[in-house]
C-alpha cells in the first residue's frame, strides 16, 4: 500500500506539483513582493504552521485530513528545499521521485505480505535520504 503501486503518471504529477510550488509559490511570490526566495520560504512555512493550527475548524473529517495532508506535504517540500538550497530545487525534485520509486519498488518487490512489512519499509527509507 505505500503509494498504491506508484506509476509514471503519478511521478509526472508530483514533478508538476513540485515545480508549481517553486515557480509560483517561491519565485513568482518573491518577485511580486520584492523579497528573497529565502524570505519567501520562511513566510510560507510560517503561514502553513499558522494554518495547521486552525484546521480543526474544518468540520468534515475527510476534507480536514486532505487539506492538512496537502499542507504538511507542501511544508515538508519547502523545508527540504530550504535545507538543500533553493538553487538545487530541480535535484531535490528528482531525488524525491527516486525516493518514492524506491519505496514503492521495495514494498511490492520485497516486503508486501510480510508480518512486519511496514516496519521494514520505514527502516529501509532511513538509508535512502533525499
Amino acid at each position: 500500500m505505500p503509494l498504491c503501486g506508484f506509476n509514471q503518471k503519478m511521478l509526472e504529477g508530483l514533478v508538476a506539483f513540485h515545480e508549481g510550488l517553486v515557480e509560483h509559490g517561491l519565485i513568482e511570490r518573491s518577485r511580486i513582493k520584492g523579497q528573497s526566495v529565502d524570505r519567501t520560504i520562511e513566510k510560507e512555512l510560517f503561514d502553513m504552521d499558522r494554518f495547521l493550527e486552525e484546521t480543526e475548524r474544518i468540520k468534515d473529517p475527510q476534507i480536514r485530513e486532505a487539506v492538512e495532508s496537502l499542507t504538511k506535504y507542501a511544508r515538508a517540500f519547502y523545508s527540504i528545499i530550504k535545507r538543500g538550497g533553493f538553487q538545487n530545487y530541480e535535484q531535490v525534485i528528482q531525488r524525491l521521485n527516486e525516493l518514492y520509486t524506491k519505496m514503492d519498488d521495495k514494498f511490492y518487490r520485497d516486503l508486501e505480505g510480510k508480518s512486519d512489512d511496514a516496519a521494514q519499509l520505514a527502516e529501509y527509507l532511513n538509508g535512502v535520504g533525499v
